[in-house]
């Protein structure tokens, strides 16, 4: 297996922790709002920082799948895994804003990139124990 391949699994690897992160991060935030009675950009921001992170890991995740000749669906999961990371920056920052329906959708759309994410994470571990050598 290629060198582009074992750093593409190893990268999705370190992308699915980093969602359990995040949503222990968006956890924690909410429920420090609740618990001091106030809202404050500060509860979140550790989850925003992670978030802004995380695109870019999955702006590398998808160079990665292009150049390392993965499976149609690998590197189809793979850019849909950037896509989806686009749009959820962007709903969290127009939900933190003017437009809390978006925001709610920011929640669901989570909930697309966790079974992106499984999806690539079992694909991307199958591929590497059916590879030769």
């Amino acid at each position: 297996m290629s060198g582009v391949r074992v750093a593409h699994r190893w990268i999705v690897d370190l992308f699915a922790v980093l969602l359990v992160v995040q949503f222990f991060l968006a956890g924690l935030g909410a429920f420090t709002t609740v618990h001091n009675k106030h809202f404050s950009d500060n509860n979140f921001g550790p989850h925003g920082v992670l978030g802004t992170v995380m695109v870019v890991v999955a702006l590398v995740i998808a160079v990665l799948a292009a150049i390392g000749r993965w499976s149609r669906t690998a590197t189809r999961l793979s850019g849909a895994l950037l896509a989806l990371m686009v749009l959820q920056f962007v709903l969290g920052v127009a939900g933190a804003g003017s437009a809390p329906v978006l925001g709610g959708l920011h929640a669901v759309n989570a909930l697309l990139i966790v079974a992106v994410v499984y999806l690539l994470v079992r694909g991307t571990h199958h591929q590497t124990k059916a590879a030769p050598g």
